[in-house]
């Protein structure tokens, strides 16, 4: 037994050497991995950080683009071109100060938050872009409209006149009624996008991705309204002419 016994205690304190001697290369290898994952976390952090200045400095030059439309603009009334150029200055100042928060960031969860904020909070493409066009071509439609607005109270007071004086004038009147039809169709439709459209931000395109559906194409409808109304007009100069 205490043979046995001796062989024993060697037998435990060569395992204990062994364990012993590899603690130092599992904690070395222990170091190594933490360190490589420190790397990966790096390099993905620089990664969103970088791709999130492009996707920043790509919405300031479009954002700057529509500035300067909405400037240059000459149908869009005081009021949309107040609160249109103020909305995009307020885009313009807060991606500039998302993009400074995102560079300074030090960690991938504080670094993607930012990243998701440059869609989310601003949604320059999907609702800010589109928004300037329609608000600008809903105001040139009104324009137009006002314009042939004024033309339907003149011919109306010409047509009027001629028919005291006992001229046919059916066909004239059947032409500025149908004028008149196709301005008040165009402008239901331009006034109640602009109505519709100016208010929205970007937590109602969140909220609903289709806010904006249909309006273009129910622009382009007031676009073909006044383009008959003009048809007509043509019709009721070229026939008042023949009433001399």
């Amino acid at each position: 037994m205490t043979h046995i016994t001796q062989r024993i205690t060697k037998l435990v304190a060569v395992a204990t050497t062994v364990i012993l001697l590899a603690i130092p290369s599992a904690a070395s290898a222990i170091a190594a991995a933490s360190t490589s994952l420190t790397a990966v976390q790096q390099q993905h952090l620089s990664n969103i950080i970088a791709r999130g200045d492009q996707e920043i400095i790509r919405r300031l030059a479009q954002l700057n683009k529509l500035s300067s439309l909405i400037t240059a603009s000459k149908h869009l009334t005081a009021g949309d071109k107040t609160t249109l150029s103020a909305e995009v200055t307020a885009e313009i100042s807060g991606l500039t100060a998302l993009k400074t928060k995102l560079d300074a960031e030090t960690t991938v969860v504080g670094a993607s938050t930012d990243a998701k904020s440059i869609v989310a909070d601003y949604r320059v493409y999907a609702l800010v872009t589109p928004k300037v066009w329609l608000i600008k071509t809903a105001d040139d439609q009104q324009t137009a409209e006002a314009k042939l607005s004024a033309l339907i109270t003149k011919f109306q007071t010409r047509i009027t006149a001629a028919k005291s004086q006992g001229k046919e004038v059916t066909a004239l009147q059947t032409a500025l009624d149908d004028m008149t039809t196709q301005v008040k169709n165009s402008q239901a439709i331009s006034s109640g996008i602009e109505t519709k459209v100016l208010p929205l931000q970007p937590t109602d395109f969140n909220s609903d991705h289709t806010i904006l559906s249909g309006d273009a194409a129910q622009l382009k409808t007031a676009h073909t309204d006044n383009e008959a109304a003009y048809t007509d007009a043509q019709t009721i100069v070229t026939g008042l002419k023949s009433l001399k």
